[in-house]
């Protein structure tokens, strides 16, 4: 059966795929082969962006799973210098970009050593936690290197010039690494569209802010997963309209207790 699953994956056969998991709930999508690659490895290798999505659906799936290498579904991206699925699995918070292979590697340093510059840019304008990219070392032969060491030994002018930007000014960085994208364009018009629903009391908050209920609200979990990424300043902006301009969005919640629950989640 997981051959068959495998294959069906590696072919980017959607019907296959979605045919096997509903008519065997209990096929394990995580389990690996004997170089220990699971669904995601192979779907993220083949660049089937529908694929992969399908597969990030799944609720027990495990996207930060290591094969015999270290490599997680994210390295593999980055090996095969597919920008789409990098872009598809930096979106996803569940995503470790920080996990390192056997040798130390982290995907951000294997781009650098590939001297993949536009997915450097990707890695920066995701606003996800990057390491500390003057300590962390990868080996390359028999000497450690940094993220920035390791483009400069590879001579990669762009990507150390990028880096020390970023070292130096990462929010400052980021934004222009993201206006140049068209990350913030696209970022903007969902955040407004989304703003407009909550403030037009169309969203109701509840089911997101409240942990000890077993609901949940997709469109609300959505708004804070694209919130996050924001500048700090934007998302106190936009934490203050939310719960400041239209109270009663919040649904059976004090507005301090809400404001202070909105808060956390803006900024965690």
């Amino acid at each position: 059966m997981m051959r068959q699953f495998w294959d069906a994956v590696a072919e980017g056969d959607i019907e296959e795929i979605q045919a096997l998991l509903r008519n065997n709930p209990s096929l394990d999508v995580n389990q690996g082969d004997d170089k220990q690659w699971t669904a995601l490895h192979f779907a993220v290798t083949t660049r089937s962006a529908e694929t992969a999505k399908l597969l990030l659906a799944q609720p027990t799936i495990n996207v930060n799973v290591q094969d015999v290498n270290g490599f997680t579904p994210l390295f593999i991206g980055c090996e095969g210098q597919s920008v789409p699925l990098i872009r598809l699995l930096l979106k996803d918070p569940r995503v470790n970009v920080t996990l390192a292979d056997e040798d130390g590697m982290t995907p951000l340093w294997w781009a650098a050593n590939r001297g993949y510059c536009d997915m450097v840019e990707w890695f920066i304008a995701s606003g996800r936690d990057l390491g500390d990219l003057a300590i962390t070392k990868g080996l390359h032969g028999n000497f450690g290197y940094t993220t920035l060491e390791i483009a400069r030994e590879k001579e990669r002018p762009d990507i150390v010039s990028l880096l020390e930007r970023f070292m130096a000014s990462p929010e400052q960085t980021r934004h222009e690494v993201r206006v140049k994208l068209g990350v913030l364009d696209e970022l903007a018009a969902e955040i407004f569209a989304l703003a407009v629903f909550l403030c037009d009391n169309l969203l109701r908050l509840k089911p997101a802010l409240d942990a000890s209920t077993s609901t949940s609200n997709p469109a609300a979990t959505r708004f804070f997963v694209i919130a996050s990424k924001l500048p700090i300043e934007l998302q106190m902006i936009l934490c203050h309209r939310t719960v400041g301009s239209m109270k009663q969005n919040i649904i059976h919640i004090d507005s301090e207790v809400a404001f202070k629950s909105l808060g956390r989640i803006l900024l965690s």
